[in-house]
Order: structure tokens, then sequence, then C-alpha cells
């Protein structure tokens, strides 16, 4: 039998924890199958930690980790798993600013109870709960079967194409895994999430993804995305990343990732000048002769493959 454990990350959440720890005491009689809740703390200087102890009402163990010093969101998963991978099989993460649906641990369990050895992650879609109070639905399809992502060269070229599809928060990763493959790489803020989707599917582990919305991904303007498309992380992120998987790639394919990216950009440009910030302005067209360069480096090197 599978040991499950839940893994919460944590940094300055005291605004959402509450919302995010009543979800999963809402989860009914599958909370029987979870081992323990564990609260891996980076360093807040709010109340969350206060705020965790005096909410937390059920019977489920809860270990709050905390760190004596700041390690950065990716790093803090890492080190969370890093301490209980020898007393679990697998991880369940669930961000702190996120609320989990009444079925998320009934389907999620059901899946980790079912799938086979090749799966080494189970994820789902989601709802994303705008800063305005709005709400944008992802695919709740219940008609559709649990899809199989298999991990070999064709499922990463396809992520390549496709960006990450896969959601860290709300997922399930298995402990045997996430060692095989390793952990996150701190020093992407923004991508981590698909360098290592990509990392991990060509070290040849699955992937199954539920068509369901099981959490609800709580966007704001303070997040590390927002923050990242601010200063075009996803896009510079993205030319340390590529070089790694051009020989999976066609060159005409290569040539559309660049070309999505410098549209993009100069769309972030023309909404800067609209506005007048003129530091994003200018770090867009540093950004698209950096992306001209390196697309012209990396033709160089598909011409050699192909």
């Amino acid at each position: 039998m599978n040991k499950i454990a839940i893994l919460i990350p944590t940094f300055n959440s005291a605004a959402t924890i509450g919302e995010t720890l009543e979800s999963i005491q809402s989860q009914n009689e599958w909370l029987t199958k979870i081992s323990a809740v564990y609260i891996a703390d980076d360093c807040s200087s709010d109340d969350t930690v206060a705020l965790i102890k005096s909410l937390w009402k059920i019977s489920i163990p809860l270990y709050i980790e905390q760190g004596d010093h700041n390690v950065g969101q990716w790093n803090n998963v890492n080190r969370a798993i890093d301490f209980i991978k020898k007393t679990v099989d697998w991880v369940l993460i669930l961000h702190s600013d996120d609320i989990a649906k009444k079925n998320w641990l009934e389907m999620m369990i059901g899946r980790i109870e079912a799938c086979s050895e090749k799966v080494g992650s189970i994820c789902s879609s989601w709802d994303s709960l705008m800063p305005d109070g709005s709400l944008k639905q992802g695919e709740d399809n219940p008609s559709r079967e649990i899809e199989i992502i298999e991990g070999n060269d064709k499922s990463v070229r396809g992520t390549l194409l496709k960006g990450c599809w896969w959601h860290i928060s709300g997922c399930a990763i298995r402990v045997k895994a996430f060692e095989n493959c390793g952990g996150f790489n701190q020093k992407f803020s923004y991508q981590a999430d698909w360098e290592w989707l990509l990392r991990y599917l060509h070290s040849g582990w699955s992937v199954e993804y539920i068509p369901r919305t099981l959490i609800l991904y709580r966007l704001s303007t303070g997040s590390v995305s927002s923050k990242s498309f601010q200063k075009h992380l996803d896009i510079t992120e993205f030319l340390e990343i590529i070089p790694e998987y051009i020989n999976l790639l066609e060159s005409r394919e290569l040539r559309h990732l660049y070309v999505q990216r410098i549209y993009a950009l100069g769309r972030r440009a023309f909404k800067s000048l609209i506005t007048l910030n003129t530091t994003r302005f200018i770090q867009a067209f540093q950004v698209v002769f950096i992306l001209l360069l390196s697309l012209r480096e990396c033709q160089k090197q598909t011409k050699i493959l192909y």
C-alpha cells in the first residue's frame, strides 16, 4: 500500500493559507489515506506558521518544517521532499494560495492506487481565480478518459512545442521518480516546472493527466508569474532551456518557437509604451536582440544535426 503525504510550501501566506487548509480538511474520508501533512515554510516573516497551528483541527498529523533562511520556492520544495522521502512513496503538492476542490483527494489517490510503475507523476486541470475575482475555467470533462503521456522523445518534443501543460500545484509526484530525475532548478524562477517536466519525460517517466479541474489556482498581481512576465524571465529562461533539446526539433519548429516569443515581446513593448514603462520597453527590445542571436546559433546546430 502506498504511503502518501500532502506537502504545502509556504512563504508569507497568512492572507491565503486559511482557505488552503480548510480545503484540505474538507476532503472527507479520503483523508484517512494520508499519512501526514507537511508544511515547508521558507522562513516566513508574517503570521503564517501561527495561523496554521491555530487552524488545523483534524487528527491527521501536521508537521511544520521551518527553514532558518529563505531558499526560494523551488529549493523549498526540494528541501521538503528530501526531508520526507524516506517515509512516503508519493507526495501531493498544494500551494499555499490555492484551494483543493472536494474531489481532489478522491481522484488523485484513486489514480495513485491504480497507475503503473512507469507513472511518476499525476496531474489535473485547474480553474484560475483571477485578481479581479473572475474565474477562468479549465478542462472539466468527466467523459474523457485519463491520458497517459509516456516518457519518451515524442513527449519531450510535444512539451517543447506546447509549453508546460503539467501543473505542480495539486499534482502527485512519486518520490522514486523525483529522486531519479532530480529536483527543481532554482535558477529558473519562472520556468523551473517546465524544465523539470522536460527532464522528467526525457528520463523515461510517464505522466497521468486527469481531465478534471481539481484545484482553484489563485493568480495575483504580486505572484511569481506576474513578476516574471514583467522582467521577461519566461523568455530569457526559455533561451537557457531550449538548447538542451534542439536535436528533437526540426528547423521550422525551432523557428516557430522563437517567432512566438518575438511576437510576445512586441506586444509587451507596445503595452509598455502605452503605460510609459520605459524600462520594460527597453528590456523587451534587448531580449528580442538576444533571441535573434540565439536563433541563429541554434539553427546552425540543427543544420549540422540534420
